[in-house]
């Protein structure tokens, strides 16, 4: 469920919608907040590079219920491999098909109207099954992973950043690895809190990208999370924001690689190449511009500095050191994962 654009408004309808019948919901990484993960029937995110452990949910289902999906966000071969479950497809416009997503039922129209015509005409009601219950615990068991390790695990980097932003600010997470982790783990509790590029996956978006959220929305604070790799891409950004004084903070995630294709490497191939690189000291590199720097030395560093940064009253830029060898780690444990009891 994406919740962007002329389908962000259906964020009340949706809800309403869930909690009728009990539903289970699962968003796309573009609808992330657009259904809370706080609420009880919030099961996730789905949209990694293999079977993660919201996929159960949708192994279970015999009918899936999309609203406002489209195909460049998500493979359906990942939710529907057999092309045979009842998919009934909400949306202002006609469904896309492919031979995994076959609309049984299209309804065209207003989303929000949609719902609420559809949640009358139901009087059923679903029971969370223990699959819910332990794809929520396993999802909760990943995030409590990132320990005081350092470099700091990529668990932790996402624990420590919704810790430092409020519900309604905003983080940006660029491609690359760092959309990876924050898109399956960072919890979102309102729409347009969480922009991620997908579909086309335009790496290295996140720093301008947070100075357009800055200027639409002056009254949150605004993190922009990204890789080393892509914020080497358009860093210059740093000299617009400081010249029109737009205040944000740019957090790097630093292990001077291209961590996702190193990652989709050693997965595939078993080892990688050509996607390491050196970097400048970026909290110098940072001040040149007349922003201010920070690098976490420690990973109970990260926290506090990350509040200081977002209350410092101009731009500032924040790197830290990430450990990747959890990429691995986590592709493992998800190929041993048969079911999520």
């Amino acid at each position: 469920m994406p919740g962007t654009g002329p389908r962000a408004g259906a964020k009340d309808a949706l809800v309403a919608f869930s909690e009728a019948p009990g539903l289970p919901i699962e968003t796309t990484f573009h609808g992330k907040g657009i259904f809370p993960d706080a609420h009880q029937n919030a099961l996730g995110t789905v949209g990694f590079m293999t079977h993660d452990y919201v996929n159960f949910g949708f192994d279970e289902a015999d009918t899936i219920i999309a609203v406002g999906y489209e195909l460049q966000e998500f493979d359906p071969e990942r939710i529907n491999p057999k092309g045979d479950k009842e998919i009934i497809h909400i949306h202002r416009f006609p469904a896309e098909v492919d031979a995994h997503y076959h609309v049984s039922v299209g309804v065209l129209g207003d989303i929000s109207k949609s719902l609420e015509a559809l949640s009358s005409a139901v009087d059923g009601r679903f029971d969370p099954g223990l699959s819910d219950q332990r794809i929520r615990g396993l999802l909760k068991e990943e995030i409590d992973r990132g320990d005081d390790h350092f470099p700091v695990r990529p668990q932790r980097l996402v624990s420590d950043i919704r810790a430092a932003l409020g519900g309604s600010d905003i983080v940006l997470a660029d491609t690359g690895a760092v959309k990876m982790w924050m898109a399956r783990l960072y919890p979102t509790y309102a729409q347009n809190t969480c922009l991620i590029s997908n579909g086309l996956s335009t790496m290295a978006f996140a720093l301008p990208g947070a100075i357009a959220a800055k200027l639409a929305r002056p009254e949150c604070r605004v993190l922009a999370a990204v890789g080393d790799g892509a914020f080497m891409m358009n860093s210059q950004e740093i000299e617009t924001a400081v010249r029109e004084d737009i205040l944000l903070t740019v957090l790097i995630w630093e292990d001077h690689a291209y961590g996702l294709i190193k990652w989709k490497m050693d997965m595939e191939l078993g080892h990688d190449t050509q996607i390491s690189f050196d970097n400048p000291d970026f909290a110098t590199y940072a001040e040149s511009f007349g922003a201010k720097g920070y690098r976490v030395g420690t990973t109970n560093e990260l926290l506090p500095t990350l509040k200081e940064a977002l209350a410092y009253e101009g731009v500032s830029v924040v790197s830290c050191p990430v450990d990747y060898s959890e990429n691995i780690r986590l592709t493992d444990r998800l190929g041993e994962l048969t079911e999520p009891i």
